[in-house]
Order: C-alpha cells, then sequence, then structure tokens
C-alpha cells in the first residue's frame, strides 16, 4: 500500500482524477458541514483587552514596550500591532467607546478574565494547541 496524495496514486495508476462534479458535490457538502470556529476568550475580555490596547496607543509620555504590555494583557504581540493597526487606520469607534465607558478598569478585566475560565471549563471555547496534544498523548496511554 502505498501512501501520500491518493489523486496521485491513481494518476500513477492511469486512473482519472476525480470528476468536476464529484469535486464540487465534495466541496458543497463541506460548506453545509462548516460551522464558525469558537473564540478564544470571552466577548467581554476581548473588549476590554481592545480598550487597554487602546489605552497603550493613546498615552503620552514614557509607556511599557508593545511585547511587554501584550504579556501583561495575556496576549500577543502580533495581535497587539493588529489593533494598533486598525486603531491607525480608523479609531473613531474606539474613541466613541471610551466617551461611552471611559476608561478600563483592572477589576473589569479579571471579571472578564473569570467569565473565559467558566466558558473554557464549559468547552464554549477553543482550546490550546498545546491542551490538544497532551489530551492526544494520553488518549494513546
Amino acid at each position: 500500500m502505498m501512501a501520500g496524495n491518493s489523486a496521485k496514486h491513481r494518476l500513477r495508476e492511469g486512473l482519472a482524477m476525480p470528476s468536476f462534479e464529484s469535486s464540487m458535490q465534495n466541496l458543497a457538502k463541506a460548506r453545509s458541514k462548516w460551522c464558525p470556529p469558537r473564540p478564544w476568550r470571552s466577548p467581554d475580555e476581548s473588549r476590554l483587552i481592545r480598550r487597554y490596547a487602546f489605552l497603550w496607543f493613546t498615552s503620552r509620555g514614557k509607556r511599557p514596550s508593545g511585547r511587554d504590555w501584550a504579556r501583561q494583557l495575556g496576549i500577543s504581540h502580533t495581535w497587539l500591532q493588529k489593533l494598533v493597526r486598525k486603531f491607525q487606520a480608523d479609531p473613531t469607534e474606539m474613541y466613541r467607546d471610551v466617551k461611552l465607558r471611559g476608561n478600563p478598569i483592572y477589576t473589569d478585566l479579571i471579571r472578564a478574565q473569570e467569565r473565559t475560565r467558566q466558558m473554557n471549563e464549559n468547552g464554549e471555547l477553543r482550546g490550546s494547541r498545546l491542551a490538544d496534544i497532551v489530551k492526544f498523548l494520553e488518549r494513546d496511554r
């Protein structure tokens, strides 16, 4: 038995490739079963992280580096950079949010992180890749 791509194997054997119609049927079947991916964290925590990132972005004077600020928020620095690019393109939504809700409060972030932990325990969030690997390795034992 040969390992690898079955289409290449069929081509070597002289058999025809799958038809366009069967490929379209498979694609339609996959699309019908598709569902959006689960979020990484609770909506409240995501909103508060955006608010803290905007606070960092608009602060004047001495401020921590982007990597340090991202580490303190528990996010990747690349996500912080993505948020900054979004703020540079159109900050009006965040200014509206600041006007409506004021500056973020640390206790609200703690509460939102607790909500994220609860959602994770209930299986409402994506798991980390490391957790998936551990689960896979424990399955074989």
